[in-house]
């Protein structure tokens, strides 16, 4: 839309008003991904189960629908909000079918920014890493729903990505079963991931000692000082 006024010198102002970017609101789909993206990032029991509702709606949408209308949302937003495609990601991961581990394969071997050296703590090839591991879990997920998918993980394994990258896909290969042909893409440097195991919450927490029924509690250290600094110690010189 184009408003225009007449200045005083004859020429004209235009001010031209563009539709703001809204990617949610081009199709239905669209629209149940947009409620999938706020859910997810409500916290509250009932916005979990509004999620899952939404998520089982997308479960019957077309798959090919689905991955178009993420797909194209992707393409709108570029590369500039990570958060955003990492939500899709993980929606597509719970909501897509066998026809969404090529795209996955394919979010999770993007190529990353270069590092640099001046920059911060948070860097765009930081957060461009936890949209491709984002993409990595989100496989294993259609996997566990749909086993045929399960192999694509393998992909991702032997294209060896970035090491972050990499040992994500190690552990969720052998946790889908996979894990000895994942061990012959490695090479033997790289084996060890495959000893890594997802640990039970029950496992950080230690075994109480005491029978007694007196109550538990912190006990300091009964020799030493009670302070972590590093002492110095004096020693005096020697004399002749």
């Amino acid at each position: 839309m184009t408003c225009e006024k007449q200045t005083p010198g004859g020429e004209s102002d235009s001010l031209e008003v563009k539709a703001a970017v809204r990617p949610f609101d081009k199709s239905a789909t669209a629209w149940l991904l947009g409620q999938a993206v706020r859910y997810l990032n409500t916290a509250s029991k009932e916005a979990e189960f509004e999620y899952s509702r939404v998520v089982e709606v997308l479960r019957r949408c077309s798959g090919g629908d689905l991955l178009e209308t993420v797909n194209g949302i992707f393409h709108q937003v570029k590369g500039g909000d990570s958060s955003l495609r990492w939500n899709l990601l993980h929606i597509l991961g719970d909501a897509g079918d066998e026809n969404a581990a090529n795209y996955l394969v394919g979010a999770a071997l993007k190529p990353l920014p270069e590092k640099q050296d001046d920059e911060g703590c948070e860097t765009d090839r930081d957060m461009e890493m936890l949209v491709s591991t984002g993409a990595v879990h989100a496989l294993h997920r259609v996997a566990t729903r749909q086993p045929q998918a399960a192999e694509h993980v393998l992909k991702i394994v032997s294209e060896r990505p970035a090491r972050p990258i990499l040992i994500e896909a190690v552990k969720v290969a052998v946790e889908l079963g996979l894990g000895e042909k994942a061990q012959d893409l490695l090479p033997k440097e790289d084996h060890w991931i495959l000893g890594i195991r997802r640990a039970r919450p029950q496992e950080f927490f230690a075994e109480p000692e005491r029978e007694d029924g007196k109550e538990r509690g912190f006990t300091p250290p009964k020799s030493g000082p009670l302070y972590t600094a590093p002492g110095v110690l004096c020693c005096k010189a020697r004399e002749d």
